[in-house]
C-alpha cells in the first residue's frame, strides 16, 4: 500500500483516524492501534510475508541489542563490542536484502515474487540510530518492545522517512497534543505532498522510462539525441525532487493528523548557491544522521587530512545506502570531489554571482542524479556520452518537441515551485487573513479532487488542460 492509492486515501486512512480518535482518552490503546495499522500497512504494501518477517526481525534485534548494550555499559565491559554487534545485525539485514534483490531470478523462486522490503534502508538506519542513542546516553534502552516496534514501523515514515531520533519519538508516544489547527495543517500538508507526487512527478514517469531505456540500448539499435538526453537530465532532476519531497510532505502531514511532529526533510534546495548549501537543504534528516552518528565513532580532529577522510567515508556510505552498484559508489565519489573543492576554495562563503552559482548547483545536482537513475555503470556512461554527442548521436529529433508539448504544463509549474516561489513568497503580501485562509482551503480542496481524478482515471495533465 502506498500513500497515493485510492485504497489508502478512501479506506485505510479514514478508518484508522476514526478508530484512533474514538479512543482518544486512552493513549496506550491509541499506540497499540497505530502499531497494528502500521504492520497492516507494511504487509499490504509489500504483499510478501517474508518482508514482514524481516521487519519483525529488525524490531526484535534492536530491542534486544539496546538492552544488551545498556547492560554492558553498566558493567563497563565490552561496550563498543556490544554496540558493533547491534550495528552489525542491522547491516547484515540490509546487505542480505540488497544481495537477494540482486539475485532476483533465484529469490523469486524461493520467496514467491520477491521484492526488496518496503523502506528497508530507512528501517535499518532507525535501528542503528537507536543503538547509537543508547550508546551516547541520549536515551535509555527501551524495555517495552512495542515502543521499539512503533518507532521503527510507524507507517507515515517507514517508506521514505524522514528520520527522527527515538528519544524524540518516545516523548510523543507518551504525550501528544490534539488540536484542530494541527489536524487541519496535517491535511493541507498531506494534500500538497500528494499533489507533488500525482500531479507532477507521475507525469514525468513515462518520458523518463522511455528516455533512459532508449539511452541504455546499443547505439546500433537506436540512438538518443543530445537534446533528448538534456531534456531527460532536466526532467529527471525535477522528478526526484517532487517524488521525494512529496513523500516527505505526506509523511509530515499524516503524522500531524495523528498528533505527532516529524522533522522537515527538504528546505527549498534549489535556491542553494553551492553543493555544500544544497546538502544542508536536501534529505536533511538523512545527512544529519550520517554526520551525527558517523562522527561519534571516528576521529574528530579538525586537520584537513581528517576532514577529507571523514567526508570521503560518509559519501561512500551514503552511496552504498542508496544501492549496491558501482554507479552509486561513483555518485558518492562525485559529490565528495565537488564538496572537497568547495571546501578548500571557500566556495560556499562567496556571495557574488548568485544566479550563476544557483545554475551551477542545479546542474551539478542533476548530473549527479544520473548515477542514481542508471541501472548500471555502463548505462551511466552511455547517458553521459549521449549528453555530449560522443555516441555519434544526432543533436535533435522530433520526439523532443513532442514530449515538450505533452509535458510543458508540469515543467513550467515545477520550475516555478522549485526556483521562483521560494524567492518571492516572502514578498507577496496578503492584506486579508480571512481571504488567504479561504483561498488556501479552496485550493487544497481542488488539488485533492484533481488528485483523486488522476488516480481514478489515469489522467495526464495535458489531457485535463488541453
Amino acid at each position: 500500500m502506498r500513500f497515493e492509492t485510492i485504497s489508502f486515501i478512501t479506506l485505510f486512512l479514514p478508518l484508522t483516524l476514526v478508530i484512533y480518535y474514538s479512543v482518544a482518552r486512552f493513549l496506550k490503546i491509541q499506540n497499540g492501534l497505530l502499531l497494528l495499522a502500521s504492520l497492516l500497512f507494511y504487509y499490504v504494501g509489500t504483499t510478501n510475508f517474508f518482508a514482514s518477517v524481516i521487519l519483525v526481525s529488525c524490531i526484535i534485534w534492536n530491542w534486544l541489542g539496546g538492552l544488551f548494550l545498556e547492560r554492558q555499559m553498566k558493567r563497563n565491559k565490552y561496550v563498543r563490542s556490544a554496540l558493533y554487534i547491534g550495528i552489525g545485525g542491522n547491516l547484515f539485514i540490509l546487505v542480505s536484502c540488497r544481495v537477494l534483490n540482486q539475485w532476483s531470478e533465484i529469490t523469486n523462486q524461493l520467496f514467491n515474487h520477491w521484492m526488496l522490503p518496503l523502506g528497508i534502508s530507512w528501517v535499518v538506519l532507525q535501528g542503528i540510530g537507536y543503538c547509537m542513542e543508547v550508546f551516547l546516553k541520549e536515551t535509555t534502552a527501551e524495555k517495552n518492545i512495542f515502543m521499539i516496534a512503533l518507532y521503527i514501523a510507524f507507517f507515515p515514515k517507514i517508506a521514505y522517512g524522514p528520520l527522527i531520533d527515538f528519544s524524540i519519538m518516545k516523548n510523543q508516544f507518551l504525550m501528544r497534543n490534539y488540536e484542530i489547527s494541527i489536524f487541519v495543517e496535517g491535511i493541507r500538508r498531506f494534500v500538497i505532498g500528494l499533489s507533488k507526487k500525482v500531479l507532477i512527478a507521475d507525469q514525468f514517469a513515462y518520458f523518463l522510462n522511455y528516455a533512459f531505456v532508449q539511452s541504455s540500448l546499443d547505439n546500433t539499435v537506436i540512438q538518443s539525441s543530445v537534446t533528448m538526453a538534456w531534456l531527460a537530465l532536466f526532467v529527471n532532476g525535477i522528478y526526484y525532487y517532487f517524488l521525494l519531497s512529496g513523500y516527505a510532505d505526506m509523511a509530515i502531514g499524516l503524522a500531524k493528523m495523528f498528533g505527532f511532529s516529524l522533522p522537515e526533510n527538504f528546505d527549498n534546495p534549489f535556491i542553494a548557491t553551492s553543493l555544500t548549501d544544497f546538502w544542508k537543504r536536501w534529505n536533511i534528516t538523512l545527512i544529519r544522521w550520517f554526520r551525527k552518528y558517523f562522527f561519534s565513532l571516528v576521529n574528530l580532529k579538525k586537520n584537513r587530512d581528517q576532514v577529507i577522510i571523514n567526508l570521503f567515508v560518509i559519501w561512500l556510505l551514503i552511496g552504498l545506502w542508496y544501492g549496491f552498484g558501482w554507479q552509486f559508489i561513483l555518485w558518492g565519489a562525485f559529490n565528495f570531489a565537488i564538496l572537497i573543492v568547495e571546501y578548500f576554495f571557500y566556495f560556499s562563503e562567496n556571495n557574488s554571482y548568485i544566479i550563476l552559482r544557483r545554475v551551477y548547483t542545479t546542474l551539478t545536482v542533476f548530473l549527479g542524479f544520473i548515477f542514481l537513475r542508471s541501472q548500471s555503470l555502463y548505462h551511466t556512461g552511455q547517458f553521459f556520452s549521449d549528453l555530449f554527442g560522443l555516441n555519434n548521436n544526432g543533436f535533435y529529433d522530433a520526439r523532443v518537441m513532442a514530449f515538450i508539448r505533452e509535458l510543458w504544463i508540469p515543467i513550467i509549474l515545477s520550475c516555478y515551485i522549485m526556483f521562483i516561489h521560494p524567492l518571492v513568497k516572502e514578498k507577496i503580501k496578503i492584506t486579508s487573513v480571512g481571504l488567504l485562509k479561504l483561498g488556501n482551503t479552496i485550493g487544497i480542496l481542488l488539488l485533492y479532487i484533481l488528485c483523486l481524478l488522476f488516480m481514478l482515471l489515469g489522467f495526464q495533465v495535458n489531457q485535463v488542460f488541453a
